[in-house]
């Protein structure tokens, strides 16, 4: 009896042991704690590069290519007591399960100081990429466009330059380029998709062109196509292009026509909009706010705007920083547009320009989303709402991401964090 009595608590110790579940505390804290530190680690190497900027300094970016993740669970069931053979009843015995689980990870980290990164990000940004930044509303676009606009010509249809500004904080004049920056954001200021014909072949008339339709079979099958040129007064003549695609900036027609009359050439109004019924409250109010804008002396007037590189926007917010912390500080402030559209009746008295960029130095802050030491001081940016610092760090978070194409992020890192 005694045998079988050991072997059925043993049998319960084992039913006890298979029942235990995997305590995933420790995983996912494991996780957890994973998803902190790489979101303090971007934060942290998009600031240090700000500072780095602000005082002249070469800027450097680290990046975390592989995560490699461990763990192991271990079990342990065992079974103690005492037995008395001339009575079952006073047989004891302990059950003991037990199960210990440990993980971690280990990551490697690159430096992005190579041609591959640097090339794309030492090049003036494509509009294409101001497209897909303004598409996602991770800022507004007063936001966006001061970060990545470099200078703002007016032109004549003559290629005269009537009026430039630059987007330069510490220049005297450098409210009027927020001022026209305003006007450009009521007005519509985007990005569309267009095609430009590119020649794949001389101009050919038709007869030319129906004798030597055999050879164009296979270029026609990848993408090019036939463009029929029309003369008046001469017959049609043809040639074969090829449609690349390419962004272009450009405004909305009805709000462009409030704030410039008919100043603007055609060529500056997308293409790809509709024509809306009455133009929007942010054309309206700014239209009267900024009536002396418009110069109706000039027609086929261009607004050629000249986009910074990644590279000379962490200059530019650099430069914000230092204005901020200097013996008489400078704080750059932005103006919301958009706003107006946002609540009825509103005026743009009512919407207070917001700073653009905050950083403290060498100040103690109650929240602070990420801060650093650098060079003996101390850069903070505050955790609030009172300035367009979240959006500036989405923002450039972003720009950097768009800028590690293929081959910018060494495949055999050099350093091995564990």
């Amino acid at each position: 009896m005694r045998k079988f009595f050991l072997l059925g608590m043993a049998v319960v110790v084992a039913v006890l042991s298979g029942c235990g579940s995997t305590n995933s505390t420790t995983f996912r804290s494991m996780s957890a704690a994973y998803r902190d530190v790489v979101e303090s680690y971007s934060n942290d190497n998009t600031l240090i590069n700000v500072v780095r900027a602000s005082q002249k300094m070469p800027v450097s970016f680290l990046d975390i290519p592989s995560i490699m993740g461990t763990g192991n669970v271990s079990a342990n069931a065992s079974l103690t007591g005492t037995a008395n053979s001339l009575s079952t009843m006073s047989n004891t015995l302990t059950p003991t399960v037990g199960l210990t689980v440990s993980g971690g990870y280990t990551f490697t980290q690159s430096s992005l100081d190579n041609a591959t990164f640097m090339k794309p990000f030492l090049s003036a940004i494509q509009p294409e990429i101001v497209g897909y930044l303004s598409a996602n509303q991770a800022a507004p676009r007063s936001v966006l466009y001061s970060l990545v606009i470099d200078s703002i010509d007016v032109v004549t249809d003559k290629k005269d330059v009537i009026a430039s500004f630059v987007n330069d904080p510490s220049k005297e004049d450098y409210l009027s380029f927020q001022r026209v920056l305003y006007v450009l954001v009521a007005a519509g200021l985007s990005v569309e998709p267009t095609f430009m014909k590119v020649p794949q072949s001389p101009v050919m008339d038709e007869a030319t062109m129906r004798a030597s339709m055999g050879m164009f079979t296979a270029a026609l099958a990848s993408g090019v196509t036939v463009d029929e040129i029309a003369t008046p007064g001469r017959p049609n003549r043809y040639q074969l292009v090829r449609l690349v695609p390419q962004f272009r900036m450009c405004l909305n027609r009805t709000d462009g026509q409030v704030l410039f009359g008919d100043s603007l050439a055609p060529s500056m109004y997308c293409t790809q909009t509709f024509k809306a019924r009455a133009p929007s409250r942010t054309a309206t109010e700014l239209g009267k706010l900024l009536a002396d804008f418009g110069n109706q002396t000039y027609k086929n007037l261009s607004i050629n705007i000249k986009l910074r590189s990644t590279r000379n926007v962490f200059d530019f917010l650099g430069q914000v920083v230092s204005m901020q912390n200097a013996e008489k500080p400078t704080i750059v402030k932005i103006f919301n547009p958009e706003a107006l559209e946002a609540k009825p009746n509103s005026t743009a008295e009512d919407f207070p320009p917001v700073p653009l960029f905050i950083v403290h130095k060498n100040q103690r802050l109650a929240n602070t989303l990420t801060a650093l030491e650098y060079r003996g001081a101390t850069y903070s940016i505050p955790d609030d709402s009172n300035s367009f610092s979240k959006e500036v760090m989405v923002l450039l978070s972003q720009l950097l991401t768009l800028n590690k194409i293929s081959g910018s992020i060494p495949p055999s890192p050099a350093v091995l964090v564990k």
